[in-house]
């Protein structure tokens, strides 16, 4: 009975630690997420598609898209292959599409029924250049983001 409750002691140290290993490692995870806010730099400039979509970002919050892939018919849009693609005029903010890294929102009217549209562009700064992607686009398709070349 006398090494009871040196067990228990060494068990409940052994259980500390293991929670504060834990919440160190969760508070650097959350540290990595909110390190380096996108700025101006990461999103103006023209944004190619490897499905031939073209994205212009202007520092202004205007923007322009062509033949970029819309989101459900929820935003009044034909449902059919050749409505799948908006060209035209847009806002943009920044946004984060739900479970995915930070990026911008691409804001416009549907031109069937001029019900607010929302396309996400999630945004991805690397070494070797800015990539993204946007979430209802077939899988594969990325964007790639070249500075400075805007109309």
């Amino acid at each position: 009975m006398g090494t009871n409750w040196r067990r228990t002691l060494w068990w409940f140290i052994g259980a500390t630690a293991l929670f504060v290993a834990l919440m160190v490692a969760f508070r650097m995870d959350l540290g990595k997420a909110r390190e380096d806010p996108l700025a101006i730099a990461d999103v103006a400039g023209v944004w190619q598609g490897s499905d031939g979509g073209r994205l212009t970002v202007r520092a202004d919050g205007s923007a322009d898209m062509a033949r970029g892939t819309r989101p459900g018919p929820d935003c009044g849009q034909s449902t059919d292959a050749a409505g799948r693609s908006y060209t035209g005029p847009a806002t943009w903010v920044y946004d984060t599409y739900p479970d995915e890294n930070p990026g911008i929102r691409f804001d416009y009217q549907g031109p069937a029924t001029a019900k607010p549209c929302k396309v996400y562009l999630v945004v991805f700064p690397l070494k070797d250049g800015t990539k993204g992607f946007l979430p209802q686009d077939p899988p594969g398709v990325r964007y790639v983001l070249s500075a400075g070349q805007q109309d």
